[in-house]
């Protein structure tokens, strides 16, 4: 059932996958971990926004999901860093938006959650 919902919400995104890697994905558990040196990524794209994150704002807690099922369409970060620290909302966001220009241009959106670290 899930496998199926899956394809269509895939289908829907406009991305057309074989059938075996979305029963793949549909089957796979791999959680994922907050703030580890490996995280397991599940799409290409999900390792190329988290090391460009990482390398451009050190952050203290990152995780990057995709959540289209796999095509890469649709993008959730939650990011921890000092450098939000002072900054309103919308700037923080600002600042991930200008960090991942090049790529959201290739996607049909991302959920952004910016945070501080505690004191």
């Amino acid at each position: 059932m899930y496998a199926r919902t899956l394809l269509s919400r895939t289908a829907a995104a406009g991305c057309r996958l074989p059938a075996a890697f979305v029963a793949t994905r549909a089957l796979s558990a791999t959680p994922f971990r907050l703030n580890s040196e490996t995280p397991a990524f599940e799409t290409s794209g999900e390792q190329h926004i988290y090391e460009k994150l990482k390398r451009e704002l050190s952050p203290t807690k990152l995780t990057v999901k995709d959540s289209s099922g796999g095509c890469g369409s649709m993008y959730v970060v939650e990011i921890e860093a000092e450098c939000f620290r002072g900054k309103s909302r919308i700037a923080q966001t600002k600042i991930i938006n200008a960090l991942l220009k090049s790529e959201l241009k290739d996607m049909h959106g991302m959920r952004i959650l910016c945070s501080v670290p505690p004191e």
